[in-house]
């Protein structure tokens, strides 16, 4: 995992704990928002919004369905911030 992507993970970990109420620590990589972290859809557009807002990076509606765990989460933010 790059630096950037740990500074992100961070990020979205502290977002996460905020929003949701789950530990920062049990927000790893190959977590999944649902069925690891048992987020519900309206806390996952509610921290992808945080983000976007964090980041800057547009997250669209049809993108994030697609997104399952933590690291897709990662792995989005990347390449869109790469494409900008």
């Amino acid at each position: 995992m790059s630096t950037k992507q740990q500074e992100m993970l961070s990020s979205l970990a502290e977002i996460v704990e905020r929003v949701a109420g789950v530990p920062a620590e049990a927000v790893l990589p190959e977590k999944s928002f649902t069925d690891d972290l048992a987020l519900d859809s309206l806390a996952v557009v509610e921290i992808a919004f945080s983000m976007q807002e964090h980041v800057g990076v547009e997250i669209p509606e049809e993108d994030l369905a697609r997104i399952r765990t933590v690291q897709d989460f990662l792995d989005f933010v990347e390449l869109s911030e790469g494409r900008n």
